[in-house]
């Protein structure tokens, strides 16, 4: 009878240690990663074909909910015309938070390079097991970059 105590005092406590290593083993966190680069790569393609509407589309439902199609547009338009096209974009930055047991939000930080100049754009991205969707984007001074870092 005093085996089955201990028993339970040990399982109690080697199961989250086990459940945090099987995590970092099966990578979740680099799964959302690799989800929130491909959102960004979609965005990117999007944009370049100034189709903004399906950027709105593809967006997180939160956002959808809180944003409006023709706003968004507006805003990508005047991007659009004072950057033009992205031509290459490359990750500086990123950040993995759990927002609740299947979803995980994910901060990006890309170093872009545009037709007419350069910017570092931010994304917010919620990711599940299967997928992610666009949550918010914006833009960051290369000090805010290098605090980040």
């Amino acid at each position: 009878m005093k085996t089955y105590p201990k028993f339970v005092i040990l399982f109690l406590i080697t199961m989250p240690i086990f459940s945090a290593c099987v995590s970092m083993k099966f990578g979740y966190h680099s799964d959302d990663k690799k989800l929130a680069e491909e959102v960004v790569e979609k965005y990117h393609k999007l944009y370049n074909e100034q189709n903004y509407e399906e950027i709105f589309n593809n967006a997180h439902e939160e956002a959808k909910a809180t944003k409006s199609k023709e706003g968004l547009g507006y805003v990508l338009a005047e991007a659009f015309e004072k950057y033009g096209k992205c031509l290459s974009s490359e990750p500086v930055h990123s950040k993995v938070t759990t927002i609740s047991t299947n979803e995980r939000q994910v901060e990006m930080v890309y170093k872009s390079k545009f037709e007419k100049g350069v910017r570092n754009e931010t994304f917010l991205i919620v990711t599940n097991d299967q997928k992610g969707a666009l949550h918010s984007i914006g833009e960051i001074s290369d000090d805010e970059l290098e605090k980040l870092k």
